[in-house]
């Protein structure tokens, strides 16, 4: 079975998302969590994330920060997670941001040549996904290709709960469930 990789709903009130953080983790052991910050100021967002923080590591959860390579490295944050909605850097200027210590992983939406431009510039992992429309067909075969393809991890995004065993069984090193996981985790079985 993959290992959980879960996402947070864009955070605007880091305080308020701190007790429904709390009971999800309780729930759950992910193997890793991308924190979305709504666009902030840079002293709010690294408030949010120093808040956040302590309660995820704390569990041995990777924190990953989505779209703020910098933020992520100033606030001891685990890695940075590119959406195809960023065009700050490219994966190489990121990866220089970041250095080697920190992981970086790229969502490719369902492009197969974005998935291996990313790993040549230096992703430790490529996430394929449905933000862009793709089907749950479309994600289980690129993540079956490019798990028997290439050595580099692969997270495959699942929209409901059903999906995380058709993706697990595609060769899925990490699933991540969309964000209505934090509505209802004892769905999200898998």
């Amino acid at each position: 079975m993959s290992d959980l990789y879960l996402v947070t709903p864009a955070v605007s009130d880091a305080q308020a998302f701190l007790p429904v953080l709390e009971a999800g983790l309780a729930t759950h052991q992910p193997a890793a969590l991308l924190l979305r910050l709504v666009d902030m100021p840079v002293a709010a967002a690294r408030q949010a994330v120093l808040l956040l923080k302590p309660v995820i590591q704390a569990r041995d959860i990777a924190l990953m920060l989505e779209n703020a390579p910098t933020l992520a490295q100033e606030t001891g944050c685990d890695g940075v997670h590119l959406s195809p909605s960023y065009t700050a850097a490219s994966v190489k200027d990121v990866r220089r941001i970041i250095g080697p210590d920190l992981q970086l992983g790229v969502a490719v939406g369902e492009s197969r040549d974005a998935a291996m431009c990313a790993g040549e510039d230096g992703a430790d992992y490529i996430c394929f996904g449905a933000e862009d429309g793709a089907s749950l067909e479309t994600v289980s075969a690129l993540t079956r290709w490019w798990s028997l393809m290439m050595e580099l991890p692969v997270v495959a995004q699942a929209q409901i709960p059903a999906d995380l065993a058709v993706l697990s069984a595609s060769g899925a090193d990490f699933v991540m469930p969309s964000e209505q996981w934090w509505q209802q985790p004892d769905t999200w079985q898998g």
